[in-house]
């Protein structure tokens, strides 16, 4: 009961319904790739994902109505930087265009935005994101990149690797692990890179691995390890975990850029990129008292 009620105290309750809006992932090379809308009480996803078909519409007043959701055409955004403190001008779009995403193309909206590092070549992939593009603004809050090694994540050591323990098994009954459980489960999992937000309470979302090589052997095999945590005071719960076992090159991993955090209608909501080496999609996560729930789950290209 204690952190579903510091759950409402994380959130801001409105007499009102929000306003409409859209949200979309910021790429360095300026194109703004919309992935969701918020219609005042939920969300949706109504932009088309990448495809080799799709034509491209010559102008803004070109592009079909049903794509934009609730707010309309968006001719401005307001772009929240990843990291950074940065204050953005306001965007504006010069024209949608077309860029490659994996082994597909995805159309989206060409800005003046202009990066404070040299864009890499467009077939860099997955093509690196600047942060999110908001239109009309709204406010969001930012995530915390946390230093593996920080105090916070050290006292979250113990539930982490009971909870990756526990996950790892649930994979292994899946399939023939290679390693035996007594022999993983003599090691901690290590913190490769963790994000929070919040107070009290306060959530994380933590990527973990645990390496396995045999002694003298050439071949490895690495549990990768992602989920999402939440602090109460002192006592540490997991909402959600899972594990996957790969290869040393990790090939078929999912890593996360966090975009922010936006608090609507006494919810509250992380918005973030998943990627790997072949595949994105953005997603809008809800945090619950109990559990975290994708409420939309853009797919954003893959091969």
């Amino acid at each position: 009961m204690r952190i579903a009620a510091s759950i409402l105290l994380l959130t801001v309750s409105l007499a009102a319904d929000a306003p409409s809006f859209t949200v979309g992932a910021l790429r360095r090379d300026g194109v703004v790739i919309p992935f969701a809308a918020y219609d005042g009480k939920r969300w949706v996803s109504r932009w088309p994902p990448p495809s080799r078909d799709e034509s491209v519409p010559i102008n803004l007043n070109s592009v079909p109505g049903r794509w934009w959701g609730p707010a309309g055409a968006r001719e401005s955004w307001q772009a929240w930087i990843v990291g950074e403190p940065r204050e953005v001008p306001p965007l504006k779009v010069v024209q949608p265009d077309v860029v490659d995403v994996h082994c597909t193309r995805q159309i989206g909206l060409r800005t003046d935005y202009r990066p404070a590092e040299v864009p890499p070549p467009p077939l860099e992939q997955p093509y690196p994101k600047d942060g999110l593009a908001v239109s009309p603004p709204q406010n969001v809050e930012r995530v915390q990149i946390l230093g593996p090694l920080s105090a916070e994540l050290t006292a979250m050591q113990a539930i982490l690797t009971e909870t990756f323990n526990r996950a790892e098994r649930e994979t292994a009954s899946r399939f023939r692990h290679p390693i035996r459980e007594k022999v993983r489960e003599q090691r901690e999992p290590e913190i490769e890179a963790a994000y929070a937000f919040g107070s009290e309470p306060r959530v994380y979302y933590v990527e973990s691995i645990r390496a396995y090589r045999e002694i003298g052997g050439n071949d490895c095999t690495i549990a990768f390890g992602t989920g999402w945590f939440l602090r109460d005071g002192a006592t540490f719960k997991a909402l959600e975990m899972t594990v996957d076992v790969l290869p040393c090159d990790k090939y078929g991993a999912t890593y996360m850029l966090p975009f922010g955090v936006m608090r609507l209608n006494g919810k509250v909501y992380w918005l973030a990129q998943y990627s790997g080496w072949d595949h994105e999609r953005f997603v809008v996560v809800e945090i619950k008292p109990k559990q975290v729930e994708a409420v939309v789950n853009a797919w954003g290209g893959g091969c």
